[in-house]
């Protein structure tokens, strides 16, 4: 066979090689990317939903149905998709407290948030009193 077949064929084939790689790392990439964004807007439902109720109820209104029906809807996605110690904050959380009115409830709260944050970015080096004071201003 001529040399100059052979140093096209190699570099025909590292070419090759190189697009599946890249390819392949392109597409891993996109779906971590992308399930971090769900769990991220999953992980902001739920917050919102539960400041949402925790303001009605401040200010003395009922909790109405579709309230209950979003926090429960929102829960389920976390629970779905959320990592081990989201869920388990969350557990502790609503069998515990169920509401926030209490100051071990703001508490509880502060670690769920503290766990999605680890959960998104890879660490939290906020202290719970911190995370506390910034959602509940106590």
């Amino acid at each position: 066979m001529d040399i100059k077949i052979i140093v096209a064929l190699i570099g025909l084939t590292g070419v090759g090689a190189s697009t599946l790689i890249q390819y392949y790392l392109g597409r891993r990439n996109e779906k971590t990317k992308k399930a971090i964004d769900i769990r991220a807007q999953a992980y902001l439902d739920l917050v919102n939903t539960v400041s949402e109720i925790a303001s009605s109820a401040k200010h003395d209104e009922k909790r109405n149905l579709e309230q209950l029906q979003q926090l429960t809807q929102a829960k389920t996605r976390v629970v779905l998709i959320g990592s081990d110690d989201v869920v388990n904050e969350i557990h502790q959380f609503f069998t515990n407290y169920g509401a926030l009115n209490t100051e071990g409830s703001f508490n509880a709260f502060s670690n769920i948030v503290a766990a999605m944050r680890s959960d998104l970015s890879g660490n939290n080096n906020l202290s719970s009193r911190v995370l506390s004071e910034a959602l509940f201003g106590k």
